[in-house]
């Protein structure tokens, strides 16, 4: 018995938590799951849930999305109307009428799937680039991109989680103007850069950063708290970016 229980012990710490519990680990206790990520492909996983959940969540609302967003499109583009021959602006909105009449269809396309998977990875290497120069350079220790590309991939499932969240919320309400954060203060697109702004700062996108700081900390042996305020700075950059750029597109950017 004894040299069961011998082996039990030993063979214990071997032993990875399946996908349900490493999810649960996410939610209840990130370290912990971050401290267990040691194979240079652990991202892998995430990529295929982003990929085909959010393919998913996207194809259930993209109708709702192009209702909502057309209004707003047509509106800019009337801004320019006396600011170019009156041709050219009629070949506008005809080209605008029939991308949202494509997209109201909401046809399957043979490159949605490198989109789905593609966006998210190319996002993730920037992230983690940063991250690895910040650990690496910044704050002097020594990190290895992949498992830097680990921590941001499983983190990006928080996000994921929030995209569900209002995909419901849209569904029920058969609009695009939810919101889990700051957008509840200005939820009408009123086309300012404040409602752009607020509509991207919610509960799971903080959430997601500082899971991400805390799987940062992990892999460098660092309090998260210093990694949690860069990603935070860059994120305000990114999404005054994004909601600088809405102000002339009609809103139609999001991430």
């Amino acid at each position: 018995m004894e040299n069961n229980i011998q082996t039990s012990q030993t063979s214990e710490p071997n032993s990875k938590p399946g996908l349900m519990s490493r999810l649960m680990m996410l939610l209840s206790e990130p370290s912990k799951l971050f401290g267990i990520l040691t194979s240079k492909t652990e991202w892998l996983i995430p990529l295929i849930i982003v990929g085909v959940l959010g393919g998913a969540i996207y194809f259930q609302t993209r109708p709702i999305l192009v209702d909502g967003m057309e209004p707003a499109v047509f509106e800019n583009i009337a801004k320019y109307e006396d600011r170019m021959p009156a041709e050219s602006y009629n070949q506008i909105i005809e080209d605008a009428k029939k991308q949202f009449a494509d997209a109201r269809e909401n046809k399957f396309e043979w490159y949605l799937p490198l989109i789905m998977f593609g966006l998210p990875f190319v996002f993730w290497l920037i992230i983690s680039s940063i991250g690895l120069m910040t650990g690496n350079f910044v704050f002097g220790g020594k990190g290895s991109f992949w498992a830097i590309m680990n921590v941001v991939a499983w983190a990006t499932l928080i996000g994921l989680l929030g995209d569900a969240v209002r995909g419901i919320m849209m569904i029920m309400k058969d609009s695009m103007y939810v919101y889990t954060g700051l957008g509840l203060l200005m939820p009408v697109n009123d086309g300012s850069f404040l409602h752009y702004l607020f509509r991207q700062i919610d509960i799971f996108s903080v959430w997601r950063i500082i899971v991400t700081g805390i799987g940062l900390g992990v892999v460098y042996n660092m309090k998260p708290k210093k990694f949690v305020v860069v990603l935070i700075i860059v994120w305000i950059i990114f999404i005054s970016l994004v909601a600088g750029a809405n102000m002339f597109t009609g809103g139609s950017l999001m991430y």
